[in-house]
């Protein structure tokens, strides 16, 4: 499967996911998050596959939520 927001390798019995959205330092947005757990369902199906390590760039793991992607989201907490 091709992914636009993450890069997955198989190396021996290990599958590899590595955030890619080196832009917004691997933000989390729903279309990353869609994919993350494509891309996690798929290894686990995979009875070749050991392990799953997930890694972010050399320059940010992951920058935490997308703040911009969430800018049309309301909060409804308890008053």
């Amino acid at each position: 499967m091709s992914y636009e927001n993450i890069i997955t390798e198989v190396r021996g019995k290990v599958g590899l996911i590595t955030l890619n959205r080196p832009k917004a330092l691997n933000a989390l947005n729903d279309k990353l998050i869609d994919e993350l757990g494509a891309a996690l369902d798929a290894f686990e199906a995979d009875d070749g596959i050991g392990c799953i390590v997930l890694t972010g760039s050399e320059k940010a793991f992951a920058a935490g939520a997308d703040i911009g992607a969430m800018s049309g989201v309301e909060f409804h907490g308890r008053s």
